[in-house]
């Protein structure tokens, strides 16, 4: 039986927490991420562990976080449907995914539920940006429309076909997201499930390296240097602990467990966070740049990990964990 704190947690977890807050506040937001996932994977009941990786996503910004910490937010308020920080920051992420009047009718609830919190700082910025997005969209449909966020909305209202009602009846939602690799310069980057259980996700990347993730937590465990340029295919064999990968070269390599006298295998990636962030500059470069990196030209700046991030967000309930 876990042993839980005074607010619900087992204790293992509330460590796990408090750790990731630690992180969360030094802006070391996927070192964070990394360790809310663990948490929410030993205690998926907790609105509070949500809607902190929530915020820790909202900041990052790679690549489809900001829907991530969407799903976060609806997952802490299905939880706790009184969660303030969750409501405010599914707020912010509707309008960061530029669905504007969803984020307008989403702020309104939350002004309505919380009205002490109607007038501060932060909801006010938020409220002047969702209607200044509405009425800029309204502007290109209508330049001589008023700025009335209903009447926007009616405007912008479609009948939706038959088709396109069985189409979204029949959509549903992925269950899991493992991010870090690369993939913009091939068409297919093979994913197998490996180990014993299928615990773990295997995935080429166009870096040259293949990532690991275990299964549970969706965290990059291991990162190798598989290929000079890129890895395509992973195949595990059906009965052992191998696995073949296979890119640009012309060679197929096998991967096996190292001997137990500790030694280093020379083709691990010493820092995971560094080349996920690598990846993630590369799929965000210019095609051009890209390319002649993938020539060999140095590109200044474009892969640097060490470059400064831009931080932007506002300041208040959307911000802190919890």
């Amino acid at each position: 039986m876990h042993k839980l704190d005074n607010k619900g947690l087992p204790q293992a977890v509330e460590i796990l927490k408090k750790k990731a807050n630690s992180y969360f506040e030094k802006e070391h937001y996927s070192k964070a991420i990394y360790l809310y996932n663990q948490a929410v994977a030993r205690s998926s009941n907790s609105s509070v562990l949500f809607g902190n990786r929530a915020a820790a996503y909202m900041k990052r910004k790679w690549d489809g976080d900001l829907y991530a910490a969407l799903r976060d937010c609806h997952s802490a308020l299905q939880l706790d449907p009184n969660h303030l920080k969750a409501h405010f920051r599914l707020a912010r992420c509707l309008y960061e995914l530029s669905w504007p009047q969803e984020a307008y009718d989403c702020l309104q609830q939350f002004k309505n539920k919380c009205p002490d919190y109607a007038k501060s700082n932060a909801c006010e910025a938020l409220d002047k940006d969702i209607k200044a997005a509405i009425s800029s969209n309204a502007d290109d449909k209508d330049p001589d429309n008023a700025v009335d966020p209903q009447a926007a909305m009616r405007k912008k209202s479609f009948p939706i076909s038959d088709q396109e009602k069985l189409w979204r009846e029949a959509a549903f939602d992925h269950e899991s997201r493992f991010c870090g690799h690369c993939n913009t310069t091939t068409d297919i980057k093979e994913a197998n499930y490996f180990g014993s259980n299928g615990q773990y996700i295997v995935a080429g990347s166009d870096d040259g390296s293949f990532f690991i993730w275990e299964k549970n937590t969706t965290n990059i465990v291991r990162v190798l240097k598989g290929d000079d340029s890129i890895v395509n295919c992973l195949q595990p064999h059906p009965s052992h602990c191998l696995l073949a990968t296979s890119g640009i070269d012309p060679v197929v390599r096998l991967w096996s467990p190292l001997a137990e006298d500790g030694s280093k295998n020379e083709r691990e990636i010493d820092n995971s966070d560094d080349a996920a962030l690598a990846n993630q500059k590369r799929m965000n470069a210019d095609p051009l740049e890209v390319m002649l990196m993938n020539m060999g030209y140095r590109i200044t700046g474009v892969f640097d990990v060490d470059e400064e991030e831009e931080q932007r967000g506002y300041q208040g309930v959307n911000c802190r964990p919890s």
